[in-house]
């Protein structure tokens, strides 16, 4: 009896993906405003029915289109740095994986910051943006109070060195987005990096 709602579960979830990702080319190509219901309707080989039916309105699938892809930005840093071993080479991994996962992944970020502009008006946008810096400085601090504990460094303001570590993600990566090939954000990271290391050896 269980195999029919498993196998209703496993096409809502692929309708729900098929969705999602159309709605994501509409974004990153032609801006947010693009994304209606109509716009998925045109692209998409199945009813407004069938759209409606997953998501109850417009704003429910640009909240999906959203988190779809905080998750891939996050899911590519964290490899990176998993495969590190000391905490200068975390600290290093940190900074690069994040600011790679911005670049190397256009579509994401050119949908991401579509939103921005959605922040002042709209509380579950605001809020979603909050989490996800609040979700990177988090991780940046705990990384900063276990080279501490570890003696590696002592002298940092943690929560200010967190924050600082996350703008200089945001500002190399939307730089380089909003102004394609006028920086080289490999060097740029990588003055960024041994500044924030040899602030970190400082006594």
């Amino acid at each position: 009896m269980a195999e029919p709602q498993q196998s209703s579960e496993r096409l809502r979830e692929l309708r729900r993906g098929q969705i999602i990702t159309v709605a994501r080319k509409i974004v990153a190509e032609e801006g947010l405003e693009a994304l209606t219901i109509g716009a998925l309707e045109a692209r998409l080989e199945f009813s407004r029915g069938v759209i409606t039916y997953h998501f109850a309105n417009k704003e429910d699938i640009v909240h999906a289109v959203l988190d779809s892809v905080i998750a891939e930005i996050d899911a590519a840093t964290l490899s990176e740095l998993k495969a590190s071993s000391s905490l200068e080479d975390k600290v290093r991994a940190m900074l690069r994986a994040n600011v790679r996962g911005f670049i190397e992944r256009a579509e994401a970020a050119r949908i991401l910051l579509s939103y921005w502009g959605r922040i002042g008006g709209d509380k579950r946008i605001r809020k979603t943006n909050a989490t996800l810096y609040a979700g990177y400085r988090k991780g940046a601090a705990r990384l900063l109070e276990a080279g501490r504990a570890a003696g590696a460094w002592t002298d940092v303001d943690v929560d200010a060195m967190a924050t600082l570590m996350v703008g200089i993600v945001i500002g190399i990566a939307t730089q380089s987005h909003f102004d394609k090939g006028a920086i080289d954000w490999e060097r740029a990271l990588e003055e960024a990096v041994k500044t924030v290391l040899a602030r970190l050896r400082s006594r």
